[in-house]
């Protein structure tokens, strides 16, 4: 932890009973770190329970465009608010849900392929990766030169897999008021198949050449794929994912370890605990909080990133069963996070509309974050080892070169001074059908030092920019309004939302600007530092968690980035036994979106393009299983569109024009 961070730790150990002790208010038993009463829902900033999510309500509204629902609620949402007692039966629980998907992506490239630009211009990459036997032919560079045939004149466009996970939520329960929280993945979005005995570690001998290959065996038996008989799993099949304790008394709730963090509707913070979700927001945490006046307090101290530790240096090596220790106080991320919210849990929200109230939630959190210094880059220095005798006698040829706490202090950066605010706010007002819903976020911060964040940022250019400094400035909005007619059973909604975006869009294979390309579009597979001369970050980035739509921001763009859509939706659920226990609902949305920043796209204009999306779903409530399928298409439009300007201008060596992309999805799941 930094030096600021281990005086609070020290203010803490004495200031926390205290805290607890005379924080005036009313008897309480705070769920935050389980499904939190009043914290869980939307605009909470508490851990889910053990079923994920705050408890939604009946209706259309569940079948997103992907037309699967979110995890149920757990099951002392109904009965455990701040204001009553928990009552426990089982010493432990366990909730989760079973998984499994398949998904085919067809010309996610929309057409396009490896691009040599025009003139001076920098090669590009598709803006979707293509199939592997779509590749150049004399294969391809880091910073998209190819040779060979373009992909965007193959034959295959298509991309598809199947893939399951088993989540499993264990809660220990020591007493009514304390607790312990878990969550691990099981088969993590594992793809089925992908772990044939004739495919299993790149790295062993291949009994056929006895010798180390690209692609290894695990015996003679399957020295090909079509003769593998089975699958296996040579590496840890279990994945743990959260870890948290729960202490409730009479004046206030503690929560403390790695938790989910959910904000609103999560369009920024997101707990990913849906039922087509792939990671989510996760802290390591200390919190305290407490209810006043009919409002959730919480403040919590996090761990934020903590940078090198003992297993990075040659003594993590040798002493690989010792306590683990941080090297470096310096380079430690502090942040401090606060949330007043006014919620109402599920069933007092459903009661206040049936009985014609207008019904408020509303809520804000601020996190503080800073750091001093940064370890950018590691420089290690020669491997003592290499080529030394090795016990059997035989030389280590071995070009893996353990690190020492000398390279730290070799490649120590100082003076980041990075200084980092995150205002969110969130309000939810319901009337008889209508629902109205709002949350924005913002990042306001600077940089002393952006160190890889800005082109040409070395030692050897500092004196030439003079300024290594970056300001952050960044904002994202979401407005939802939907109808439920009909007993529930209609539901017709319009959501608009919008991140900025920034002007920066070519990526860098050393850090500087000699070596340019255009990168894959989506957010997660490029890395883009600012220009020389431009000093501002201004791409604001929703939670990939945050589903819009199947193609353009899930798969292309990554997420909600330099962005500004509009969604209408509608939904419909027929009863199949009169009691809303087997339902199958339909569903459909549009969506139309720009760009704000348009010379940031690649055809340099507003217009992203038009998607539509379609879903079928069955679900059953008394055996707990739902089973659908979702259809997808997008047309792009200019933004999206390789074309030059004018014969002046060439920015593309051959001009392409994006062409529609298409998803099929399928998917199953048991929840328990």
């Amino acid at each position: 932890m930094s030096e600021k961070a281990g005086k609070m730790l020290s203010w803490l150990a004495t200031g926390l009973p205290i805290t607890l002790a005379l924080t005036m208010a009313p008897p309480v038993m705070a769920q935050m770190g389980g499904m939190g009463p009043g914290m869980g829902g939307p605009g909470g900033m508490a851990p889910p329970g053990p079923k994920g999510g705050p408890e939604k309500e009946e209706g259309p509204a569940e079948l997103a465009p992907d037309a699967e629902d979110k995890a149920p609620p757990s099951k002392d949402e109904e009965g455990g608010y701040l204001n009553q007692a928990r009552r426990r039966t089982k010493v432990v629980e366990f909730d989760g849900y079973y998984r499994l998907r398949t998904d085919y992506l067809y010309d996610m490239n929309m057409g396009q392929g490896y691009n040599t630009g025009g003139g001076t211009s920098p090669n590009a990459l598709p803006p979707f990766p293509v199939p592997a036997e779509c590749l150049p032919n004399g294969g391809v560079g880091q910073n998209g030169t190819s040779s060979g045939t373009n992909p965007a004149t193959c034959s295959n466009k298509g991309l598809g897999n199947a893939n399951m996970r088993l989540r499993i939520e264990p809660t220990l329960n020591i007493s009514d008021q304390v607790r312990v929280r878990t969550q691990f993945d099981v088969f993590d979005n594992l793809i089925l198949g992908s772990t044939p005995d004739s495919l299993v570690n790149p790295y062993q001998t291949n009994p056929s050449t006895n010798q180390s290959s690209p692609v290894g065996q695990t015996s003679s038996a399957a020295p090909t794929d079509i003769l593998s008989n089975t699958q296996t799993s040579y590496a840890s099949s279990i994945l743990a994912k959260q870890a948290w304790g729960e202490i409730d008394t009479e004046l206030g709730s503690l929560r403390f370890g790695r938790m989910p963090w959910h904000f609103g509707r999560g369009m920024y913070f997101n707990r990913g605990d849906c039922a087509d979700c792939e990671g989510g927001t996760v802290v390591d945490r200390l919190m305290v909080l407490t209810t006043i006046y009919g409002h959730q307090l919480a403040v919590s101290w996090d761990f934020g990133a903590q940078g090198y530790d003992i297993g990075y240096t040659n003594l993590g090596v040798n002493n690989t069963g010792g306590f683990p220790l941080d090297l470096s106080q310096k380079d430690d991320v502090t942040q401090l996070t606060a949330a007043l919210t006014r919620i109402d849990d599920p069933k007092t929200w459903r009661e206040r509309i049936a009985a014609g109230d207008v019904a408020v939630n509303y809520g804000a959190q601020l996190v503080y974050r800073s750091q001093d210094y940064a370890t950018f880059s590691i420089s290690p220095y020669p491997n003592p080892f290499v080529g030394s005798p090795t016990p059997t006698g035989s030389s280590n040829v071995s070009t893996q070169t353990p690190l020492t706490t000398a390279d730290f202090g070799n490649s120590m950066t100082t003076n980041v001074n990075a200084l980092l605010f995150i205002p969110s706010l969130w309000f939810k007002l319901g009337w008889k059908a209508l629902t109205l819903e709002f949350e924005g976020n913002a990042l306001i911060g600077r940089m002393g030092n952006a160190g890889p964040l800005l082109l040409d940022n070395s030692p050897k250019n500092n004196a030439v920019l003079g300024d290594q400094g970056l300001s952050i400035l960044q904002a994202g909005f979401v407005l939802a309004a939907d109808l439920k007619l009909y007993s529930d059973s209609l539901f017709i909604g319009f959501e608009t939302g919008g991140a900025t975006g920034d002007q920066a869009e070519l990526a860098s294979t050393d850090g500087t600007s000699n070596n340019l390309y255009y990168p894959y579009l989506n957010y997660r597979w490029k890395f883009v530092p600012q220009p020389r001369g431009d000093h501002n970050l201004n791409d604001f980035h929703f939670s990939p968690e945050y589903h819009v739509d199947e193609i353009l921001f899930r798969r292309i763009l990554g997420t909600v980035t330099n962005a500004i859509y509009f969604k209408p939706s509608i939904a419909y659920w027929l009863d199949l036994d009169s009691s809303k226990i087997r339902e199958v609902g339909i569903s459909g949305s549009v969506i139309y979106s720009i760009a704000p920043v348009p010379v940031s796209t690649p055809g340099n204009s507003m217009n992203y393009g038009v998607e539509m999306d379609l879903g079928l779903q069955y679900r059953n409530r008394r055996e707990n299983i739902y089973a659908g399928f979702t259809w997808g298409v997008f047309w792009p439009m200019a933004a999206l569109s390789r074309s030059n300007p004018d014969v002046n201008n060439t920015l593309w060596s051959t001009p392409e024009d994006a062409s529609a992309a298409q998803v099929l999805r399928t998917f199953m799941g048991i929840r328990f």
